[in-house]
């Protein structure tokens, strides 16, 4: 069976087409758009399935009960992750494709913060809220960029209620390319993962040769994919020490080509992953890139 196609990175796609995106640790980021221009997701989604992407993304990444509290004014997160839910709908309806919805589970509130996470009971409810509304709507539950076990245990085992396909997807940016941002080791996250009996486990968020070197570890689960960013590891001299896993990322890092992406995909597959997308950077050029291996296969 030949690998599924997962979208490109929807804040970059945004950017290139000329929309100011504040810092995501200090702003509601995309889900500005999702709130004030949401035909512009729509196109990107529409851009996506055209390019080849079998299964597109949910909007709400941003869209959370803590990240709001940034903008008083902005629509509850579940209004929102039913908008962004209608946007995916729509685009497959606009291209006349079978594409696939995967419904965004995100951390709860700054990305690679795991130390900021909400409460057990909070959290769950926050899950369980999006898991009525993608219920039947989805196919699948993508749980992404998880920093911490707690937070991507309690994701996956709430999305095994509202969905038969749940996705959990960890990341390993910061300065210990084999540990979480909450400095657990990835392999014991994918261990704990296992007990939750899901369909597949991914990495994203990372630099594509990190991302390689997650396999062996990611190859536990019965599936595995992988969605990374358009770089690659490259240590730069810091002045100091630097503990925020987003700087230290983006200080040691090479911005690479699609064509350059495309090399490490193929590596991904020859090494058995089942699903294939792009994180950071990628565009809907990377899609393009992947549906022309997929299509070799």
């Amino acid at each position: 069976m030949k690998p599924l196609i997962l979208d490109c990175a929807l804040g970059t796609e945004l950017e290139n087409r000329g929309e100011y995106l504040p810092s995501f640790k200090t702003s509601i980021w995309s889900a500005y758009c999702l709130i004030h221009k949401p035909e512009i997701i729509k196109q990107i989604h529409i851009d996506n399935i055209e390019a080849g992407a079998d299964v597109i993304t949910t909007s709400n990444y941003q869209a959370t009960p803590e990240l709001l509290k940034r903008e008083p004014s902005a629509p509850p997160y579940d209004d929102l992750a039913k908008r962004s839910l209608e946007l995916c709908k729509e685009a497959i309806i606009k291209t006349g494709t079978k594409t696939k919805i995967a419904g965004c589970y995100p951390p709860i509130h700054v990305t690679f913060r795991p130390d900021l996470s909400s409460k057990e009971k909070k959290l769950r409810k926050f899950y369980e809220t999006l898991g009525e509304i993608y219920q039947n709507n989805v196919d699948v539950i993508i749980c992404e960029t998880m920093a911490s076990i707690y937070e991507g245990t309690i994701a996956g085992s709430t999305a095994k209620n509202f969905s038969e396909t749940v996705w959990l997807s960890w990341t390993t940016r910061g300065n210990k390319l084999n540990r979480l941002p909450s400095t657990e080791l990835l392999d014991l996250a994918i261990s704990e993962g296992l007990k939750l009996d899901i369909d597949c486990q991914l990495v994203n968020c990372v630099h594509a040769d990190t991302a390689s070197l997650a396999i062996e570890k990611l190859k536990k689960e019965k599936s595995f994919g992988i969605y990374a960013n358009s770089s690659i590891y490259k240590k730069n001299k810091l002045e100091g020490f630097v503990s925020d896993s987003d700087e230290w990322h983006y200080h040691n890092h090479q911005p690479i080509t699609p064509e350059d992406y495309k090399e490490f995909v193929l590596e991904w597959i020859d090494r058995g992953a089942s699903i294939i997308g792009g994180c950071c950077r990628t565009t809907t050029e990377h899609i393009k890139e992947i549906k022309k291996v997929v299509d070799q296969l």
